[in-house]
């Protein structure tokens, strides 16, 4: 069974739930400080304050804030440019108190598309995001784009220009929908011919999600290096950014009788079956099976859940302990690495 390296889940020697500790202090002192702070926009020492707090959830955590939509303020808590913390943002999120008339919560930058209208100063150079076009180009599977972004003055100094090709896609996408909808992004100096103005790429993002089929399983065949056959079933669309909690990949090995090709013979498919099916239905909506490799003998089942989730935990490891021939390996893969081949 596979050891889990948790980052930041529990502060060391305390056994305290650092997403609780920061919505006690919240409640105690955090609240009023932060209201007062950005109602006076005299952040100051305030500003250190918070980001120890959020900092003691994981390192790498952001924090913002921005007037709200239902309440005066929203905070945002994100994973900034470390997806793999996303998983951690959207905990601190459910486990917000409601709204209320002062603050409001959100586990990742929402799109604020009039920045595009300004001149920002950044690192230094000042840049009219007024003139920044795109180059949106559909990937091979037609479920994202690479993106590539101009600006008259960028100079390809990469470093710091990339930084801001994907701030402007933030600040047009959200945060969220970059992950979902750009599989790459690039920084061009020379426009292209076919390019657009920035501000109508969420409306080609949003006829990308029309354009799509509903939630679906892909059967794929292939031949491994050993010229044995493989078969793939892949759920559609496979985007960790839909599922956020889901950051612990499972892998169950489940042996069968196989024919002469290592795929499985006639009366193995209702085991099969059953093992799949039974799983799915323990889990319930604390898991997802996202795909199964079938190959020499042997069924691979992907499934993801939140490594914070004990009975989760519990129910595939019971799945493994109920058949001496089944195996299970856990990994955490906040974004799903473990998969990208399928995708």
């Amino acid at each position: 069974m596979g050891r889990i390296s948790r980052r930041c889940v529990r502060r060391r020697g305390t056994g305290r739930d650092p997403i609780s500790a920061f919505w006690q202090w919240w409640a105690d002192e955090g609240e009023d400080l932060l209201t007062t702070a950005t109602r006076d926009g005299g952040f100051g020492s305030h500003v250190e304050v918070m980001t120890r707090q959020v900092q003691a959830i994981a390192r790498g955590l952001e924090w913002e804030t921005r007037t709200g939509w239902g309440a005066e303020h929203t905070l945002y808590v994100s994973g900034g440019a470390d997806p793999s913390l996303r998983a951690v943002a959207e905990r601190w999120f459910r486990a917000s108190p409601p709204a209320g008339r002062r603050w409001e919560f959100a586990p990742a930058r929402s799109p604020r598309p009039e920045m595009l209208e300004s001149t920002i100063t950044y690192r230094g150079r000042t840049f009219d995001l007024a003139r920044t076009r795109v180059h949106a180009n559909p990937t091979r599977a037609g479920d994202s784009f690479i993106v590539s972004v101009f600006n008259p003055a960028f100079t390809g100094q990469w470093d710091d220009e990339y930084e801001l090709c994907v701030l402007l896609l933030e600040w047009l996408l959200g945060e969220d929908d970059v992950r979902r909808w750009v599989r790459r992004v690039d920084c061009i100096v020379h426009d292209v011919v076919d390019s657009i103005s920035a501000a109508q790429l969420p409306e080609r993002v949003a006829d990308l999600a029309r354009s799509l089929p509903r939630p679906h399983w892909l059967l794929l065949r292939g031949t491994l290096g050993s010229g044995s056959p493989i078969l793939v079933r892949v759920r559609r669309p496979l985007r960790w950014i839909d599922h956020p909690r889901l950051d612990l990949h499972s892998a169950l090995k489940v042996p069968f009788d196989a024919d002469d090709q290592g795929l499985p013979a006639p009366s193995a498919e209702d085991m099969l079956h059953s093992v799949e099916q039974a799983l799915v239905r323990q889990l319930g909506p604390r898991g997802l099976l996202v795909a199964t490799e079938t190959s020499r003998g042997v069924r691979t089942l992907h499934v993801y859940s939140d490594s914070e989730d004990r009975t989760a935990r519990d129910v595939l490891d019971a799945a493994a302990r109920n058949s001496r021939r089944v195996s299970i390996r856990h990994t955490l893969d906040p974004t799903w690495k473990k998969v990208q081949d399928f995708a």
